[in-house]
């Protein structure tokens, strides 16, 4: 028998709120699509970790939001909405140094330093709270595999997203062994059963095949392709040699059917119960990061982003059986400030899944805990100074997934460390950027002030540049970049019509329209700085490319009609008017 070894384990959370939170009792928020899905959908139960090392579900990084922000054709600073804290925290190995030996399935390894954070200056103490494990990692490993793969083959889908499926597929295969099982459901106007679940000994050939015989079609019916995806697995959960779990290929926009997050959330949660997880790919220009964090966020889920070619082999080489290996459900983890201190934020956890009782306790109910590449931990910080050597005693609770054992550990915080390990200080300088970003990008979006976001960029930029941290060079390029984005900004809002015409740059939805025949109500319009105007069919999927010429006053879109019509901008919505024929198109911004 192996001997176990010491991992680390990460706890986190996530989902649309995963964000830096300050702490209020707050009740969990009934999502679904209706009262039947209401009564099995539960967020304490709903938000998971992954990792052994151990790491949190959900978003896994932030590689969609560093591609849009680094593209190198976005004249604009990008939107928030795939930008997560633990997607951040996921990218980047945090794990403590031991402070003692581990023997069982988790230990907490708590430490502590002084807080320096800019956005909370109360703030004096900051915590990591990593995890130890004696669990036999590979052992977890070895249980055999059935995969149903959900493929998005809608019109949005076309080119390198779908080249981005394929490669995802022929890595996943590559991974798996004889006696693992695979299948591919396929959806876009219809949705059907692409390749019945068989095992991979002796049909790798047949595999490959099928996946490279993947088409375009259509429109984005996601609701019909996880259900046929969950019927497929719920079927083959009698037939499996072990675990069952789907796995979906997908930009995430939907735009056929149910579209709403908490339907796509009340089929995940009803197939996490029966014990099927769901991993969610994210490919594509257009990859709409909030939807996918929604979904990913039920227990037994994780999102992982892939931009460029090669990302996929790079992916599950590292993370496949990572990502779909539970190691523990039903966590539990307590925060019991000493005297004169108290809980003022916890960094990767949403609201909703916290309650603090009137004694200062904070609790953290989490769903499940998976293998992961990358340590880590839940971070938080807390306020006052007190006199008790320990600012905080943490206590951990969980059933253990293979056994169904109930187990605990707890222990306390020790005294502020002088000089704290390079992991704590890099965690601590990664919620600083978190929050300095978000920070920044709310000031230029909802403010319209990009002199407020060019300043903290570049403040935040000096501090990652002066930290003497190592593993902090992507995120430098990033904040710089965004930086340099932002000085470009100030130079265009300075200019009176130049600030006019960057209002409509972006991306928008169809509203309503009179006397255009080639758009629809609900397609999306996006309106680039490079002078396209492009529209996508939300029924089909197909992309109409035009090029535009701008005013202060009026917009040229260069079809056959030469269409040129005024354009206002009031709030989130922009009308597009030719007093003369009476042609107008009505639009409202979409953020995603």
């Amino acid at each position: 028998m192996r001997k176990p070894t010491r991992r680390h384990l990460f706890l986190g959370t996530t989902g649309a709120l995963a964000s830096v939170l300050a702490f209020t009792p707050v009740a969990a928020p009934l999502s679904a699509q209706d009262q039947a899905d209401e009564d099995e959908y539960d967020a304490a139960s709903t938000v998971i970790v992954t990792g052994a090392r151990i790491r949190q579900g959900g978003a896994q990084d932030i590689k969609h939001f560093r591609s849009v922000s680094l593209n190198g054709e976005a004249a604009d600073l990008p939107y928030a909405s795939s930008f997560t804290l633990e997607g951040l925290l996921g990218e980047h190995d945090l794990t403590l140094p031991a402070l003692a030996a581990c023997e069982k399935l988790f230990c907490i390894n708590a430490q502590s330093m002084a807080a320096n954070l800019p956005s909370e200056p109360a703030s004096s103490v900051f915590v990591g709270l990593g995890f130890e494990s004696g669990v036999d990692a590979e052992a977890y490993k070895q249980t055999p595999i059935s995969l149903i793969a959900v493929v998005d083959r809608s019109g949005s889908m076309s080119g390198k997203p779908l080249q981005r499926v394929k490669e995802g597929l022929h890595a996943a295969l590559g991974q798996m062994r004889d006696n693992d099982r695979i299948g591919i459901v396929i959806y876009g106007s219809d949705t059907r059963v692409h390749m019945p679940v068989m095992d991979v000994a002796r049909n790798r050939e047949q595999i490959l095949a099928a996946i490279d015989n993947i088409t375009i079609n259509g429109a984005t019916y996601m609701e019909a392709g996880l259900k046929l995806g969950y019927q497929t697995a719920f079927e083959e959960l009698e037939r499996s040699n072990g675990k069952t779990r789907l796995m979906l290929f997908s930009d995430e926009n939907a735009n056929v059917g149910n579209t709403s997050p908490e339907g796509f959330m009340g089929q995940a949660s009803r197939g996490a119960e029966a014990g099927i997880g769901l991993t969610s790919i994210g490919v594509g220009r257009i990859f709409d990061g909030r939807l996918a964090k929604k979904i990913s966020s039920v227990k037994g889920g994780n999102l992982f982003f892939v931009d460029r070619e090669g990302d996929a082999g790079k992916l599950f080489e590292r993370e496949f059986f990572n990502m779909i290996s539970e190691v523990a459900r039903d966590i539990e983890i307590s925060i019991d400030p000493a005297p004169r201190y108290s809980v003022a934020s916890v960094y990767g956890v949403p609201d909703d899944i916290l309650t603090r009782r009137e004694d200062g306790t904070v609790t953290a109910t989490i769903g499940s805990a998976f293998l992961s590449s990358n340590g880590g931990g839940i971070f938080a910080s807390l306020t006052g100074v007190g006199s008790a050597i320990s600012p905080a005693s943490i206590s951990i609770s969980y059933t253990d997934a293979l056994n169904g054992e109930r187990g605990s550990d707890n222990v306390q915080l020790g005294s502020i460390d002088a000089s704290p390990p390079a992991n704590l200080r890099r965690a601590q300088l990664l919620v600083d950027q978190y929050s300095s970003v978000r920070s920044a990008l709310a000031a230029y979006h909802a403010d319209k002030d990009p002199w407020a976001a060019q300043a903290q960029l570049t403040e935040l930029e000096t501090r990652i540049a002066s930290s003497g941290l190592e593993g902090m060079d992507d995120e430098l390029k990033l904040v710089s970049g965004l930086r340099e984005t932002a000085t470009r900004q100030v130079a265009i809002f300075n200019d009176p019509a130049q600030r006019k015409m960057r209002e409509i740059i972006g991306a928008w939805k169809v509203l309503a329209h009179r006397g255009v025949d080639d758009i629809s109500r609900g397609d999306l319009v996006e309106i680039t700085d490079d002078g396209s105007f492009i529209t996508e069919d939300k029924r089909t999927g197909d992309e109409i490319y035009q090029d535009y010429e701008i005013n202060e006053r009026q917009i040229h879109i260069k079809d056959g009609n030469k269409l040129v019509m005024y354009y206002r901008v009031n709030g989130n919505r922009l009308r597009m008017r030719n007093s003369v024929d009476g042609t107008m198109i009505l639009l409202e911004r979409d953020e995603s």
